[in-house]
């Protein structure tokens, strides 16, 4: 994406929810508001986001899914991650699109840095959000074996 793209998809997504008239239970805003609380490894408030029972299906490092059941699980495997100890950002490759009333598609890319080590990766998340929570998340990683040799 060139340099001019991505800041006007940064642009877009801060404008989102700054809109008097955009509802901030709207799948799109919700989805910016938690990958700002990723991207800023704040537990608290990516909790906020997610609903108790939500259940996401998350990339493996052999490019199959795992089923992660409930709100606290899934962050279980953030905080495994251990975002602290690293550099990264995750950027939004361009706005995010509705699916449908409550689902959300956003295409992100990850730079990543940690003990010498560096990770540049891609990946689609599909949210469904009901009453400004994320119910359920769908998530592809474009390159699974390597995100899971960095996060680990």
């Amino acid at each position: 994406m060139s340099p001019r793209w991505a800041g006007r998809v940064r642009a877009y997504l801060w404008r989102i929810d700054e809109e008097g008239d955009v509802d901030s239970t709207e799948p799109a805003v919700v989805a910016k508001r938690f990958l700002e609380a990723f991207s800023a490894a704040d537990f608290e408030r990516m909790r906020a986001l997610l609903a108790e029972d939500v259940v996401a299906y998350i990339t493996n490092a052999e490019g199959g899914v795992d089923k992660v059941e409930g709100r606290e699980a899934y962050l279980g495997r953030l905080e495994a991650m251990d975002l602290p100890s690293a550099r990264f950002s995750v950027e939004p490759t361009q706005a995010p699109v509705s699916v449908d009333p409550d689902r959300v598609l956003v295409m992100v890319e990850v730079h990543a840095h940690r003990e010498g080590r560096s990770l540049h990766n891609f990946a689609a998340h599909l949210l469904r959000v009901t009453d400004g929570r994320i119910t359920d998340w769908r998530m592809v990683d474009a390159k699974p074996s390597e995100s899971d040799e960095f996060w680990s």
